[in-house]
């Protein structure tokens, strides 16, 4: 008794290798869908004061590549958001095939009131590209 695909007028041993193929093609078609061809980065940046920000203040979250030590970290992708609070939520999602094998990357985050810095990381929040966990962002005050 066989089960499986079965093709009219072709050999058993016909069938079979229709088979292989179609499971190949279809494998190879499935795989360029999967989710592993972006990369999701995802959290929150926040700040520990308990004070209301100006409507206009801006919160600013980017993905760097942080890989040289004496130049400046290379800006991958920006948000903004108007209106800071905290927390704020914040996502990127990137091809995978934008990160380079050996680089470094981290997430930076400010708050800003115009032209004026109010609150800014002040320790490394490095990304790993292949955790989906979301990340938390800790902003302190500048100029306290």
């Amino acid at each position: 008794m066989t089960h499986g695909l079965r093709i009219s007028g072709l050999t058993s041993a016909w069938q079979k290798w229709a088979a292989m193929v179609l499971l190949t093609v279809t494998t190879m078609m499935t795989g360029c869908a999967t989710p592993n061809a972006v990369v999701e980065i995802k959290g929150e940046a926040m700040y520990r004061e308990r004070i209301a920000l100006p409507a206009d203040a801006k919160l600013i979250v980017q993905l760097l590549d942080v890989s040289k030590m004496d130049v400046p970290a290379v800006v991958m992708a920006e948000r903004e958001s108007q209106g800071a609070k905290t927390p704020t939520p914040f996502s990127f999602t990137i091809g995978r095939d934008q990160f380079e094998a050996g680089h470094t990357y981290a997430i930076g985050a400010r708050i800003m009131l115009g032209d004026k810095l109010l609150f800014i990381n002040t320790q490394a929040y490095h990304v790993d590209l292949n955790s989906t966990e979301p990340m938390t962002i800790l902003l302190e005050k500048v100029g306290r």
